[in-house]
Parts: C-alpha cells; sequence; structure tokens
C-alpha cells in the first residue's frame, strides 16, 4: 500500500509541476508581463519539484521495487538526468523574475525588456521538451527489464 500511495503522490505533484511550468510560459506572453506572479509561480515550481524529488527518493528507499532495480536501471538515470536538465533551465528564469520583482516594487511602472521576455519563453519551451524523453524514460523505467 505504500508503494500506491507513492507513486500516486509522485504522479500528483509531477502533474502540478508541469501545469506550473506550462503557467510560467503563458505568462510570458505579451506586453504585460507581471514579475510578482512570475515569482511567487516559480517559488510554487521550487517547491513542487522539491517534494516531486522527496517522494520519489522515498519511492526508492520504501517503494515497492527497491534501490537494486533503480540502480541497474538506465533508464531511471537518464529521468534524473532529464529532471536535472529541466532544473537547470529554470534558473536563468528564477533569477530574472527575482530582478524584475525587485525592480517592480522599487517602480510600480517597470516592465521587463521584450527580448528577455522572449528568451525565457524559449527556456520554457526548452523545459517543455525536455519532459518527452523525460516520461519515455519514466515509462521504459517502469518496464525495465524489458
Amino acid at each position: 500500500m505504500t508503494d500506491l500511495i507513492l507513486a500516486v503522490l509522485h504522479h500528483l505533484l509531477v502533474f502540478g509541476l508541469v501545469a506550473v511550468m506550462m503557467a510560467t510560459r503563458v505568462l510570458l506572453t505579451g506586453p504585460g508581463v507581471d514579475p510578482v506572479r512570475l515569482a511567487r509561480l516559480d517559488a510554487g515550481a521550487g517547491g513542487l519539484s522539491g517534494l516531486v524529488l522527496a517522494v520519489g527518493v522515498c519511492r526508492v528507499i520504501w517503494g515497492g521495487k527497491g534501490w537494486a532495480f533503480y540502480e541497474a536501471n538506465p533508464f531511471f538515470w537518464g529521468k534524473i538526468a532529464c529532471f536535472a536538465l529541466i532544473g537547470a533551465l529554470t534558473i536563468p528564469g528564477t533569477i530574472a523574475f527575482l530582478k524584475w520583482r525587485k525592480a517592480r516594487v522599487a517602480d510600480a511602472a517597470f516592465r521587463p525588456e521584450a527580448a528577455q521576455v522572449a528568451r525565457l519563453r524559449r527556456l520554457t519551451g526548452l523545459q517543455a521538451l525536455a519532459l518527452v524523453p523525460l516520461l519515455a524514460c519514466a515509462a521504459a523505467m517502469a518496464r525495465w527489464p524489458f
């Protein structure tokens, strides 16, 4: 039963994280970018990422398959690499959102540069693309060995 609860929780957190990632992408569209909202959403994404990782570790430790299954599974390591890549791609956005929020607090008329907004939107697209191999690795991992 523990394995089932952890699996359901892990999946719900992942879906929530993907929703927040896509909401960030949507908020980076158009002329009225809201730095405060983006910073809050980004903080939520960071919290969800931490929870996804924590529940994932719990699945590895207390789940039904055990550490030996994951350690020997190349798709597990591929999934971890994709998750790390997505995390690395969020760093420029996090830094920008914090700077933008600070600038907005200092000046209510502050608007981020369009080029920087476009660059961060492209990065969110790369994050979304990195979900494809992550999900492929997750599906292959669950069926290992073939």
